[in-house]
């Protein structure tokens, strides 16, 4: 009896462990499904653009030459002539160009802070490097190790998270240089606002379009409003403020 107990113990743990062994296989096939299908995309959107399809602001190198600011001084007329500002104040342009750069780098936080939850800090990262940072933390920096099922975790959130913010026009090849370019050009706000008439002006999309038609060049203004559809996008999708 004692023996039929040890051998059905020992087929147990085989087929345990043989479980264990496909779950591994599982998750690492699924990992590389994603990145393959991130490949493909990436392949289709240059096929099409070599084609002559007309694929909205494809490619960052395109991007940053479209946004980048000239600071020669016929440039710089042209860029004054660009406003479609109605707001004549200089200081309220600039706090609305702050507020700009604050709706980037929240939406930034808030795409950092769905893929990888369990993280506290983000020093370091950026929406551009979310595939090198997956890969980071899912590899054990002393054995090399890959955690097969986490690092597909992440990139199930990433995958998912990128197709919802495509809906509203984002693009993860040009938009995350798009908002580290806010941030570093206009700034962030100083101060958080309390609430207030301030507060809630800026919890409405429809007031922060407002600000954007008043303080952004024209040739960026589409992009910012993506930026702004896709911070309302997820703040109604977590229950929380437009500003955290």
């Amino acid at each position: 009896m004692d023996q039929e107990q040890h051998s059905e113990l020992e087929q147990l743990r085989a087929e345990n462990a043989q479980l264990l062994a496909d779950k591994a296989e599982l998750c690492k096939m699924l990992g590389l499904m994603y990145e393959n299908l991130e490949l493909r995309t990436a392949l289709k959107e240059q096929e099409g653009k070599a084609s002559g399809i007309r694929v909205s602001r494809r490619g960052r190198s395109l991007e940053r030459a479209k946004i980048k600011r000239d600071t020669s001084p016929s440039g710089a007329q042209d860029k004054k002539d660009n406003f479609q500002a109605t707001c004549r104040d200089p200081k309220m342009v600039q706090h609305y160009q702050r507020v700009m750069g604050e709706i980037a780098f929240q939406l930034d936080r808030r795409i950092l802070a769905t893929i990888f939850q369990e993280s506290e800090r983000f020093y370091g990262f950026l929406v551009s490097n979310v595939k090198e940072k997956i890969l980071q933390l899912t590899t054990c920096p002393l054995t090399q190790k890959v955690d097969e099922e986490e690092r597909t975790k992440l990139f199930e959130r990433k995958h998912k998270l990128f197709n919802t913010l495509q809906r509203f026009g984002y693009n993860k090849h040009i938009h995350p240089a798009f908002t580290e370019y806010l941030v570093n050009t206009y700034g962030v706000l100083k101060d958080r606002p309390r609430p207030g008439p301030e507060f809630d002006s800026y919890q409405r999309p429809e007031d922060l379009r407002t600000m954007a038609t008043e303080s952004m060049p024209c040739n960026i203004l589409d992009n910012v409003n993506i930026i702004i559809d896709c911070l309302k996008c997820l703040a109604e999708e977590d229950g929380k403020p437009l500003f955290l």
